[in-house]
């Protein structure tokens, strides 16, 4: 039925979406870390990770708790705890929608179709039962000691 739909669809109407990955930044925050970026400005997703609209809306959570506990006179200080919280846990939900369209797109359909299951969307514990709100409040205290740490190491080191 696809098949006969997509014959008898215009050429003209057609569109070749082609989807764009883009290597993840060094950064989500600016020089001054007066401003951060959220979501798929920061981290875009491809659509076989089906987390981007998730992933954003965590970044918003951790983000508001770190403005939150850091106090309005520590914007810059609640940016980069912001970052130091989300990054690698962003990077680990990309890796999971490249895996997938690696699987997808490489896929044997012969084997596909003698087993369905070999192409079923993997559901991740770890990334679909986190609770963002709950994880930035519990490490917000020990990534900020932590930056001051690297901070404090590097004044030092310029000084000499």
């Amino acid at each position: 039925m696809v098949h006969a739909i997509i014959r008898a669809t215009p050429p003209e109407s057609l569109v070749d979406w082609k989807l764009v990955f883009r290597d993840p930044l060094p950064t989500y925050v600016s020089p001054k870390s007066r401003i951060a970026l959220i979501g798929d400005a920061a981290h875009p997703f491809l659509p076989t990770s089906i987390q981007g609209a998730s992933q954003s809306m965590e970044d918003g959570v951790t983000a508001a708790i770190c403005l939150e506990l850091a106090g309005k006179k520590n914007v810059p200080e609640a940016l980069r705890v912001y970052e130091k919280i989300r990054y690698e846990r962003v990077h680990a939900v990309q890796q999971t929608g490249i895996t997938n369209r690696d699987n997808w797109h490489k896929a044997d359909f012969a084997k596909v179709k003698a087993n369905p299951e070999s192409v079923k969307l993997p559901r991740h514990e770890w990334v679909l039962n986190f609770d963002a709100q709950e994880h930035a409040y519990k490490v917000f205290d020990e990534t900020l000691k932590g930056l001051k740490s690297v901070t404090e190491e590097s004044d030092a080191r310029a000084s000499l």
